[in-house]
């Protein structure tokens, strides 16, 4: 294991604060505050499901949080409730439109669950309805065997019988229904006034606020898409299929990115010295002329890109494709590739889940190599033995909510969250 090497006043390089994220409705991250320091190798563990690929994927926004904070160093690269103040104020409508149609009144929510149970068990009878009538249909066809005639008879008679139940169950759900709407009738006409208005002014008031809230998260959004980029450039992510361009040699597969961004850079910058060396900048002038060109750009690129290959020992591989590597090198490759935009932080979502048994220990030495190295990292993972060697933390993700956050030793060695220990038991 790492010694934890967090400082007494260290900035964290990723924080996140009431991180929430839903997917159609289901909310899949419950409100996560988490910090990253410069130089820790935080683990991510839980069961399938839990929201730990989620939470990493936010951390580099290639999913947009539904309401939270994720602060990059000192710069905010999300911030926003408007979703969150939008779900609230459909609630508030709910809560309005229940009342006045009288759903929300305790005789009615009673007599609707009678009802709920009463088709419950209609849906029951009618699957036993049509057992029946199969088993009948293959008697008529076995009717020459000794006993078949008797048998017919008893199934005939379930058939009758389960018939009348579902006739009266039906009879009974209409007197239910009956029921409901006269108690809501009833309701209706008794309506407190002064709840009424109350609920309206709350609907209000909660308009207003969701579209301040609207107007900043628009604003927000519209900043944020010219400094995505950027940021994806500082956080390095391997994902768990490599996904790795086929129709590129190793060594381009790795280049395309930094050559890209670095000839974006250059453009940006000729273009601002330009505008100053026409108004006469003579510092400007010297700057431009300082820049590199294209092929210098290309050739620094590929220069880096066979230094990390030789880390990762694969450097005789650079110009070969893809489809021609095990999977334990494409996902080396993918590192490398990741490592190449020299990033601050690497986010490593489950790299070794798709890997065959063997191939997972030469992917994890890599990940071990960074570590070693001071590489922050993030890594969402199953491996318990990796992460208790390598991780300076782990964070324990349970239906979208950090539930332990400690040490490793600490961690696996004395857990205090009741379904950590759940889990641990089955994986360790």
């Amino acid at each position: 294991m790492q010694d934890n090497i967090i400082t007494k006043n260290a900035k964290p390089v990723i924080s996140t604060r009431g991180l929430v994220k839903k997917f159609n409705g289901k909310t899949v991250l419950r409100g996560i505050d988490a910090d990253i320091y410069e130089g820790e190798k935080v683990a991510v563990i839980g069961p399938s499901g839990s929201g730990k690929s989620t939470f990493l994927r936010c951390l580099n926004l290639l999913e947009i949080p539904f309401s939270g904070t994720i602060l990059f160093g000192d710069e905010i690269i999300f911030g926003s409730d408007y979703y969150a103040q939008k779900d609230k104020l459909k609630e508030l409508k709910a809560a309005r439109r229940l009342y006045k149609k009288g759903y929300d009144d305790e005789t009615v929510k009673s007599i609707r669950q009678e009802i709920n149970d009463l088709k419950t068990l209609e849906k029951s009878l009618k699957k036993e309805l049509k057992e029946h009538k199969a088993h009948a249909k293959m008697l008529k066809a076995t009717s020459s065997r000794e006993g078949a005639l008797e048998d017919a008879e008893q199934t005939a008679k379930l058939i009758t019988t389960v018939s009348e139940k579902i006739a009266q169950t039906k009879s009974l759900i209409k007197a239910e229904k009956a029921k409901e709407k006269a108690r809501r009738k009833q309701v209706r006409e008794q309506l407190d006034e002064n709840l009424l208005s109350k609920m309206s002014e709350d609907i209000s008031a909660q308009l207003c606020v969701t579209l301040k809230s609207k107007s900043r998260h628009k604003k927000f959004v519209s900043e944020m898409e010219k400094t995505i980029d950027a940021h994806r450039r500082m956080t390095g992510m391997v994902f768990q299929h490599f996904n790795l361009f086929g129709n590129l040699s190793v060594i381009d597969n790795i280049t395309l990115a930094p050559i890209k961004t670095g000839l974006q850079e250059v453009k940006a910058k000729k273009r601002a010295l330009r505008a100053a060396a026409r108004k006469g900048d003579e510092n400007a002038k010297s700057e431009l002329a300082k820049l590199p060109h294209k092929l210098e750009i290309i050739e620094n690129a590929r220069k880096q890109a066979y230094e990390l290959l030789g880390k990762v020992g694969l450097q005789d591989k650079a110009d070969v494709y893809p489809a021609t590597l095990s999977g334990g090198q494409k996902q080396r490759i993918a590192i490398v590739r990741a490592l190449a935009m020299n990033p601050s932080i690497m986010l490593f979502d489950e790299p070794t889940s798709a890997l065959d048994p063997e191939m997972v220990g030469e992917v994890l030495q890599v990940i071990k190599k960074l570590a070693d190295d001071g590489m922050t990292m993030v890594i969402v993972t199953h491996e318990m033995g990796f992460a208790r060697e390598v991780a300076t933390r782990v964070l324990f993700i349970d239906e979208g909510v950090i539930k332990e956050d400690a040490p490793p030793a600490q961690l696996f060695g004395n857990p205090q969250n009741e379904r950590l220990k759940e889990f641990l038991s089955k994986v360790l």
